[in-house]
């Protein structure tokens, strides 16, 4: 049986960022999206089941 469940990746860190004007939230998030950023901690918050499969049953044997 297969479990699928949701969660939420919280990280701590930081990044530095040379620019010539004050970044904004989209600057850093550009920043921290192509890789520049320092991870110093990771949590994960909200794990809940999200669905549960059954593998189907063969219902007969391959033919070879």
């Amino acid at each position: 049986m297969k479990y699928i469940f949701l969660f939420k990746e919280i990280n701590f860190g930081s990044i530095t960022i040379d620019s010539d004007h004050t970044p904004d939230r989209g600057d850093i998030i550009d920043a921290i999206m192509k890789g520049g950023a320092y991870y110093h901690d990771t949590e994960y918050d909200d794990i809940r089941l999200d669905e549960t499969r059954t593998p189907p049953k063969k219902e007969r044997s391959y033919e070879r």
